[in-house]
């Protein structure tokens, strides 16, 4: 299908201003959604304007537009408080080759910023909205402030997800509150987002993504459970390590790694599982039989070669309880 700009529309009525046709041919694919929004916005103002005013026609905050502008400062289209342009160096192409296409700068901006005007304004247009916001009222039980109307019509309309997939996230928010979870609002949001970059799209797909979460908190409570540790909300990263976890060794080699951990650290500690794990799966050894044989044959290396040095030794244990103490209390990331 063929499309051309009307000569005779409404949108001709209040003047043109000039595009650069490098603007699009270089950069269409490049440059994010905002970037492109924020340098259309200061050629419409005479090629110039400040992060005040971007900010309000964008619905972004100011040091948001300072973010994204600097893209545009950094390839010499435009400069900031007088600055002289940035300047990039040509690039050498051969005759038969094109120059290598720079992968679309992702979106680090927060959603738009929307006034009870502008909800208004949505749900007068947009039926699923008006439905997503009515519902809402009655999965989590009380009448939702601004704020929240804001951030729940952002989750759509910003974020792309569908109306069912946000009323399933507001389920899984009102089960977690009435285990006594204690998460805020703000976990919607958050989530919401996360699920936007992972392509959640379809109601199928967040289906198998609470069916993942259910499953990660059936793991790190069984890890609770095996290690002793005091029982807390997983961080990202520990809920990413613990999957790792189950992903290469079953129940009976954890619960083997947690006893040897116990048995030489004074608090449970899972970096020090961790180190054990990681150590087992390095060296191959999948069973306690293995981890049993490993042991007897590092016990008899020992004993043939007790007048040598420690790093000659020909069997060295799966795991080096020493040396994993040592790394385990170093550790703060987990």
């Amino acid at each position: 299908m063929d499309y051309r700009v009307s000569p005779f529309g409404d949108i001709w009525k209040n003047g043109i201003f000039n595009v650069p046709n490098e603007l699009v041919d270089r950069y269409i694919k490049m440059a994010s959604e905002y970037q492109l929004k924020a340098l259309l916005f200061i050629l419409r103002n005479g090629g110039c304007s400040d992060s005040s005013s971007i900010a309000r026609a964008l619905g972004q905050t100011a040091s948001d537009i300072d973010e994204l502008l600097e893209f545009w400062v950094n390839e010499g289209v435009i400069v900031a408080n007088g600055q002289e342009a940035a300047t990039k160096a040509p690039v050498e192409q051969s005759p038969d080759k094109k120059e290598t296409e720079k992968p679309a700068v992702k979106e680090v901006i927060s959603a738009p910023r929307l006034t009870p005007k502008d909800i208004v304004a949505y749900l007068r247009d947009d039926e699923n909205l008006r439905f997503l916001l009515s519902d809402a009222q009655r999965v989590l039980g009380r009448t939702i402030s601004h704020s929240e109307q804001e951030m729940l019509v952002n989750m759509v309309i910003y974020y792309g997800l569908k109306v069912e997939v946000v009323l399933m996230i507001l389920e899984f928010y009102r089960s977690e509150k009435e285990k006594g979870k204690t998460i805020g609002i703000s976990y919607i949001n958050s989530m919401a987002k996360n699920w936007a970059e992972e392509g959640i799209s379809s109601i199928a797909d967040a289906e198998q993504k609470l069916q993942d979460i259910a499953r990660g908190n059936r793991l790190w409570n069984e890890v609770v459970a095996i290690t002793g540790i005091r029982h807390r909300q997983p961080t990202a990263k520990q809920r990413e390590m613990v999957d790792i976890w189950f992903k290469d060794f079953d129940i009976a080699m954890i619960t083997l790694a947690a006893d040897i951990m116990k048995e030489n650290t004074p608090q449970p500690t899972l970096a020090y599982v961790n180190k054990i794990l990681k150590e087992w799966k390095k060296k191959g050894i999948s069973s306690p039989a293995q981890v049993q044989a490993e042991q007897e044959a590092f016990a008899k290396s020992r004993e043939d070669k007790q007048g040598k040095k420690a790093d000659r030794l020909k069997g060295k244990p799966s795991y080096d309880l020493e040396q994993i103490k040592r790394d385990a209390m170093d550790n703060t990331e987990i």
